[in-house]
């Protein structure tokens, strides 16, 4: 089929110009692509990847391709190298090209022509921007073709789609999509969080781009849910019309007295049983690891629970406790009370709190009274000493939500690589010294059941009906599943407080083994699983979270 061209041809635009170099005017023909002469051409390397390929099976050849018919006969291909070789791999019968007639008097003229024209008809490109593509992808969503129909005539994931949906209303992400501070993914991911503080947002947009963007966003999205956490804590104190303080009072503060430096009349310690009266009582909330229940989410007495069944499901627990299958670890909020009105409550103050440098709450130590300077050095040495243990567990908790966070990520990208066909580079090496050095890896902790669950199988039994079904050819693929059992096994070995625990033992495979193979095959590190392989320190890292989150926004400033 030919169909003769008049206008400029294609690859130039349709503006009229003269002169010696003015394309000239040629013919628009469907050939078959096998039957085209490449010619060589500055982009060395075709790069047919799958999306491409996929594009050219779906909608076949859109824009021609420009060629030139010599004296010969013969069309060779001047601008379109990889659409000729698409279609040729996906069969397509017939493409458009666009031929002109050769109009080169020599070799060296031929060559500088084809050169130029190739270099220009690549750089004189502009794609579209992500912005300009999640609004296409909505119109079509909006004209009410499915997200399916759409990621395979788009030939682009189901998940573009969907973030694409996400991303287009009219947002801050999308503003930041315009501007091109994020990707189309990255925006999507920006819209959970449209209602945050304006640090919060510009800790996403900072990471944008980077390798620790998933990290960020999980360790945000880990925040967000201990922040409701706290937030429904206190509401169910706010309820029974007790005061939530916002900040731990000092321990000298005699306008907001914690319980332990309280007297009765008689003189006796008082206990919760004198909370009574809301009006005369604020409390803290202080966040700390302890165990609920699996199922209604009360808190559980670790003094109930049977740590020995922990790693064994069918294991029986001791007569009056509860197998460690019911309960789940996590952070709780604990009560720490405080008397705003200890004469109001019938109350008097401790002897040696009485006899103590007084603190009132919310005014400066210099305004303060002097007096048992003695008695005020040991119990701020006892204070500073509460206060370092108090460090240390926020920390423990701190690192850990971190540890969960990561583990989120690690798992994301384990799974994709687990999905390949062939295993990564140096993964036959790192599985054999790891079973050479730790011949129980494979028997402790489950970890058949997690490689099952980041090959994306139901349970462990079902890696052997995958292995069945590989065939002959399935040697590549069988290396990947042997890897997944490896690190399946190192994975559940990997605790959100392995962090604590990065010192050796003995020959055994460690938690930094695993996270150094996975950086070698491009995995980025958290820095929480920095403080695991050695490369950070436990409380720089702590510091730095606390950093972020008492950042201003730019409505603090």
């Amino acid at each position: 089929m030919t169909d003769t061209i008049t206008t400029a041809d294609p690859e130039y635009g349709t503006d009229h110009h003269e002169g010696p170099d003015a394309p000239l005017g040629g013919t628009l023909e469907h050939l078959d692509p096998t039957s085209l002469v490449l010619e060589d051409n500055v982009r060395d390397e075709a790069d047919l990847d799958k999306d491409f390929l996929d594009s050219i099976r779906e909608h076949g050849v859109l824009t021609p391709v420009v060629a030139e018919r010599g004296d010969d006969a013969i069309v060779r291909v001047r601008a379109g190298q990889r659409r000729t070789l698409a279609a040729r791999a996906a069969g397509l019968a017939t493409i458009p090209v666009y031929i002109r007639p050769a109009t080169a008097a020599d070799d060296r003229t031929q060559l500088t022509e084809r050169i130029g024209q190739q270099i220009v008809e690549n750089d004189k490109r502009r794609n579209l921007t992500d912005a300009q593509r999640a609004r296409g992808i909505q119109q079509l969503l909006d004209a009410g073709v499915s997200v399916t129909k759409v990621a395979k005539r788009l030939a682009v994931p189901r998940d573009t789609v969907k973030a694409a949906a996400t991303a287009t209303s009219p947002t801050v992400a999308m503003d930041a999509l315009d501007a091109g501070q994020l990707s189309l993914v990255e925006a999507a991911a920006l819209t959970e969080f449209e209602d945050a503080d304006e640090g919060t947002l510009q800790q996403l947009i900072d990471a944008a781009g980077g390798p620790q963007f998933e990290h960020t966003l999980a360790q945000l999205r880990q925040q967000r849910q201990s922040a409701k956490a706290l937030e429904d804590a206190a509401q169910s104190y706010r309820a029974q019309g007790y005061r939530v303080l916002d900040e731990q009072p000092a321990w000298r503060d005699t306008s907001c007295v914690e319980l332990r430096w309280l007297r009765t009349a008689d003189g006796e310690a008082v206990t919760e049983d004198e909370i009574t009266d809301p009006a005369h009582w604020a409390v803290w909330l202080d966040e700390e690891m302890g165990f609920v229940d699996r199922a209604t989410g009360e808190r559980v007495d670790e003094d109930c629970i049977d740590f020995a069944t922990e790693d064994d499901l069918n294991a029986e627990a001791e007569e009056g406790l509860r197998h460690f299958s019911t309960v789940l670890e996590t952070t709780v909020f604990a009560p720490e009370w405080y008397c705003i009105d200890y004469e109001g409550a019938g109350l008097q103050l401790d002897s040696f709190l009485t006899n103590t440098r007084p603190v009132v709450h919310g005014r400066d130590d210099a305004t303060n009274g002097a007096g048992g300077e003695d008695a005020e050095a040991r119990a701020q040495r006892e204070a500073e000493a509460a206060e370092a243990a108090k460090r240390e567990r926020r920390k423990v908790i701190a690192l850990n939500k971190l540890g969960d966070a990561a583990a989120t990520v690690r798992r994301d990208y384990v799974r994709k690589l687990l999905a390949r066909k062939t295993p990564p580079k140096g993964a036959a090496v790192f599985v054999a010294d790891c079973l050479a050095r730790d011949k129980y890896l494979l028997q402790e902790n489950r970890g058949d059941d997690t490689a099952a669950e980041l090959l994306g199988l139901g349970k462990s039994t079902g890696i052997r009906e995958l292995i069945k079904g590989l065939g002959a050819t399935g040697d590549p693929r069988a290396q990947v599943i042997t890897l997944a059992l490896v690190l399946g096994a190192l994975e559940a070995r990997t605790p959100k407080d392995a962090w604590r625990h990065s010192g050796s033992w003995g020959q055994h495979v460690k938690s930094a083994d695993y996270l150094k193979f996975l950086a070698a095959a491009g995995y980025s590190l958290a820095a929480v699983e920095e403080v695991i392989i050695g490369k950070a320190d436990a409380d720089a890292v702590y510091d730095r979270t606390l950093q972020d989150k008492q950042a201003p926004s730019d409505d603090d400033e």
